[in-house]
């Protein structure tokens, strides 16, 4: 914790230095990466070189067996020919070292990956990569089997992709696409494309998995013990040319508190409510805090029910459908740590102040009540036949059927002007997004015509189209729970819309030589906006009621076209090794949340911005991938290291900025004129180190990322760029010396993150900050009772370590159990049938 005696001007001098500390520390890691390349390349010039056919096809070389373990076949939901780094995790990999309950966990270690999970079952697990924030969702896109589970209703914290509607039960690997280099995916992929890729049964299987989790947690007068439980049940079967699968996943979980509310210490001529009680402490800027009490500490029921079904057409044609349905029912709990002279315990002030010696500020806790109900819909045909012509159809449609959420305005007892007598108000407010969807379309083709004497082509083409509407009502209420509203406080409607064409080529034009090349033409609108504050002019018995008589003022409607060129150039220098340089054009436009949504609540404010602009920026990318195998005379089976240096020159980048000195977040978007984000990521697979079974993945990533020109915000010039970390760790081993016993260690690191543009909030490693420094051990242990029953158990968060992401905590030490039962299918050999970050 910085020293709340340092001299203004005495910070942005150690500030410089630690930044310069860093710049050096990234220039030499940079340097490193080229060596270990050359190095790498050096190494191999002496053996000898395959022959490689004009196709590209690789040719082991003279007494160069195979050599390779086999590897069961594993189907991934990305195209062949992506020109950028994929990185990727197997069902048994999730099995044998990640501690899993929901399927935002399963990618942890995962190069760069971050994902905003605060707690078990959270709906807000934004996925971070290289150059996104971890409250920024709509800078990546997830798809499951070719189905968009991003939330691109918004860039922000409560947009997280709709990890609900995968369980982990059905996931057969995930890959990772970093950058926008792909012609075939939009300007949301600036940040990366994460495939989920399901399997199909071959036969009949039933699978169950039973999880329990069990956190404890202290923060200020919080002493909580957060449980959680997951039920997967997966039945497939497999007749004629119809596949099936039917599955079901209930989680019921308890979270830690998020939020400790308070408020910075007033000034002045100001008076409230005298308390007893209560934490003072000091903010991320160094100001005088007060900490009243705790709040939203998140139980949800979450289920989730889904079909897909496979029908072969034809040979290598299928036709796919699945349908899932998601819903939650969700509470937030809230804890006061101050009382008043006669000891009744205080939840709110309506608007006033409390007082505890000198300390004057505004405060409130209230609990939450949501309830949803969302529908997916995805109908595919496809064809897989790796031919002359390939073709993928897909569409899908995601439905707010009920999405709800209702919160106390004034809860507890109140005190009056006098603190004398005491009062409830059961009074609410209730943000309803029913009747919000989004639907997508894409068609696309790839021909792949004989070779001839100008090399190998692979051509692919293709459309889109997405709807996105918001439909969104915030009303005020009698009684928080109760849904019946006695006025309006706002409405928010509004669509974004987006078509476009793209065309790829790849081409082999010499023997080790890729050349790529592709360019999407996209146009974008937003219409139908509307973004009303209406207070009590739309409430029952007054002039205008009922408002659907009224026409709400419409804002006007904007589009946009755009191109994004992208270009690669890959070079095999030797057998094993592969140079692959990348850059790409993006536009990444305005969301309906980020145009159009205002939301007042008694826990936070947020305030829209019809005005932004599209992100728009180029992504440059350099990496060598090496790979080989019997080391050091045989006693590392396989070694696949990769060094990438990327950079991202980034025009009108959309930041959320919040501020909390008043009490009651206030948060809105808005654009910055200019960030570059320069960075270095290696990373290294081993198997087979020095026992069968003994792997290890790891990676570091090197980030320097700044504001470089504002006109708006001269004075930010020059600062870090909010929410990315200068360092980034990510490893785990494991050891698997039978089918029937596996153990694994994991390991996450990042350093500390501004969350301010103007870089004021030195003070990291305090609730309120984000992305503080963080040193995060995992373990677990899994081993097989019989050929169908396993069991696992494991600790996340071993040494307890406090880290936040602004302003919530992430979990403390979690505990967890689990029991799987496995009929059929490849589960039975899960530690040997497939291996740590297959390709």
């Amino acid at each position: 914790m910085a020293s709340r005696g340092a001299s203004k001007s005495a910070r942005p001098k150690a500030q410089e230095t630690r930044m310069s500390d860093h710049f050096h520390l990234l220039r030499g890691a940079s340097a490193c990466a080229l060596a270990m390349s050359l190095a790498a390349g050096v190494a191999r010039a002496q053996e000898a070189l395959p022959s490689i056919d004009i196709a590209g096809e690789q040719k082991p070389a003279q007494g160069q067996g195979s050599g390779r373990r086999p590897e069961a076949p594993v189907r991934r939901a990305i195209p062949d020919n992506i020109p950028a780094v994929v990185e990727s995790v197997t069902r048994a990999d999730i099995d044998r070292t990640v501690n899993v309950m929901t399927t935002a966990e399963t990618m942890k270690y995962m190069p760069s990956v971050l994902v905003r999970e605060r707690f078990i079952g959270d709906r807000n697990g934004i996925l971070q990569t290289r150059v996104n924030t971890p409250i920024a969702g709509a800078q990546n896109l997830v798809y499951a089997d070719n189905m968009l589970i991003s939330n691109l209703f918004g860039n922000t914290f409560s947009t997280a992709p709709r990890w609900g509607m995968v369980s982990p039960g059905e996931i057969d690997r995930v890959d990772l696409i970093y950058g926008p280099f792909s012609a075939l995916y939009p300007g949301n992929s600036m940040g990366g494309v994460m495939t989920i890729t399901t399997r199909m049964p071959e036969n009949f299987e039933v699978h169950f998995a039973g999880n329990a989790g069990v956190q404890t947690f202290s923060l200020y007068g919080s002493k909580e013990t957060a449980l959680a439980g997951d039920m997967n049940l997966l039945v497939g079967h497999k007749i004629n040319d119809l596949s099936f699968w039917v599955s079901y996943d209930r989680l019921d979980a308890q979270g830690q508190s998020q939020t400790f509310p308070g408020g910075n210490v007033k000034t002045g001529k100001v008076s409230g409510t005298p308390i007893l009680g209560g934490f003072a402490d000091v903010d991320q800027a160094g100001n005088p805090r007060f900490v009243g009490g705790a709040n939203q500490a998140d139980h949800s029921q979450q289920h989730m029910a889904k079909i897909k079904l496979d029908y072969e057409l034809a040979p290598k044609i299928h036709a796919t459908y699945q349908l899932g349905f998601w819903s939650l029912i969700d509470d937030t709990f809230p804890t006061t740590y101050i009382r008043d002279a006669n000891g009744v315990p205080i939840y709110n002030t309506q608007n006033g102040n409390v007082q505890i010696g000198n300390a004057v500020f505004p405060f409130t806790v209230n609990p939450s009540h949501g309830n949803a109900s969302h529908l997916m819909q995805a109908l595919s045909l496809k064809s897989d036949t790796k031919g002359v012509f390939d073709f993928d159809i897909s569409g899908t449609s995601y439905n707010y059927l009920r999405d709800y959420n209702n919160t106390a305005r004034a809860y507890g007892w109140l005190p009056n002007a006098a603190g004398t007598s005491y009062s409830i108000n059961p009074r609410g407010s209730n943000v309803n997004l029913t009747g919000s969807f989004w639907h997508t379309l894409d068609i696309r083709g790839v021909w792949r015509p004989e070779w001839t004497e100008l090399g190998r082509h692979e051509v692919s083409v293709g459309a889109h189209w997405d709807i996105y509407s918001l439909a969104q009502t915030q009303t005020n209420t009698n009684v928080f729970t109760d849904n019946y509203y006695n006025s309006i406080q706002a409405i928010n409607l509004g669509k974004t819309e987006t078509k476009a064409l793209y065309l790829q080529e790849v081409w082999w034009f010499a023997p080790k030589w890729k050349l790529t090349l592709g360019g999407r033409q996209e146009f974008w609108s937003a219409f139908g906006g509307v973004n009303n504050t209406l207070g009590q002019n739309y409430a029952p018995g007054f002039a205008g009621w009922p408002p659907m008589l009224v026409t709400p003022p419409t804002l006007p409607a904007v589009s946009k076209p755009t191109f994004s060129p992208k270009a690669a150039i890959e070079y095999q220098v030797f057998p094993d090794f592969t140079l692959r340089g990348s850059v790409g054009r993006y536009y990444r436009f305005p969301t309906v949340l980020e145009l159009f949504q205002n939301i007042s609540g008694p826990n936070s404010v947020s305030i829209s911005n019809p005005t932004l602009q599209p992100e728009s920026g180029t992504s440059y990318d350099l990496t060598g991938e090496y790979v080989t195998e019997n080391v050091f005379g045989g006693l590392i089976g396989e070694v696949r290291p990769r060094i990438s240096l990327f950079m991202d020159h980034r025009w009108n980048s959309i930041v959320s900025q919040t501020d909390f000195t008043t009490g009651i977040p206030v948060s809105q978007n808005s654009n910055i004129g200019k960030a570059i984000f320069r960075g270095v990521e290696g990373s290294v697979v081993l198997k087979d180190i020095v026992w069968k079974g003994l792997d290890f993945n790891g990676s570091v990533t090197f980030t320097d990322a700044k504001i470089v020109s504002d006109y708006q915000q001269p004075w930010i010039q020059g600062m870090q760029y909010p929410r990315i970390p200068r360092i980034r760790i990510r490893a785990v081993a494991s050891y698997a010396p039978t089918d029937e016993f596996s153990i694994a260690a994991g390991v996450r690191y990042g350093s500390a993150a501004f969350v301010s543009l103007n870089n004021s909030d030195f003070n990291h490693n305090i609730y309120g900050s984000v992305d503080n420094e963080y040193l995060v051990f995992d373990a677990k242990v899994t081993y097989k009772l019989t050929k169908e029953w396993t069991l696992n158990a494991g600790v996340d968060n071993i040494g307890r370590w406090k880290y936040y992401v602004n302003p919530n905590p992430y979990p403390q030490r979690t505990y967890f159990l689990g029991l799987k039962y496995d009929f059929g299918g490849p589960a039975s050999g899960m530690f040997s049938d497939m291996k740590l970050g297959a390709k």
